[in-house]
């Protein structure tokens, strides 16, 4: 497990983006070892630039789950986390980044409450 943590390092020190956010991946949950939500943090920061449009959709909807639910020192900043799950679902329309803008329509947080619009995307990330 070492093993495959010191892979994803040298990745990820090298400018692999896909190797630093399966490391951040890693290092949220505690997959190899201790969980480090503040240095997940700081790579999914970090791959927000990466060319590859999948990764940094990732990364943005990894940080925008982090203002969203209050994680680490940050505390709950649903402004945060709408700008990341809208620029998720901008670079990649995924489930997961269209849902949970739909649930801040749904319940009007940030964001005026709208059913309407909750509701398109519920049925977008459905057909996603």
């Amino acid at each position: 497990m070492k093993d495959t943590m010191q892979i994803l390092e040298e990745k990820a020190a090298r400018g692999d983006y896909a190797a630093a956010l399966k490391l951040a991946d890693a290092l949220k949950w505690g997959y190899y070892g201790e969980a480090s939500p503040a240095r997940a943090m700081a790579l999914y920061r970090a791959c927000t630039a990466s060319p590859s449009r999948s990764v940094a959709a990732s990364a943005y909807y990894n940080l925008g789950v982090f203002y969203y639910f209050g994680l680490l020192e940050e505390k709950t900043d649903v402004r945060l986390a709408f700008d990341c799950f809208m620029k998720s679902a901008l670079l990649l329309p995924g489930k997961e980044a269209l849902s949970r803008l739909a649930d801040m329509y749904r319940y009007g947080q940030y964001v005026e409450q709208n059913e309407t619009v909750a509701m398109r995307l519920y049925l977008k990330a459905a057909s996603a």
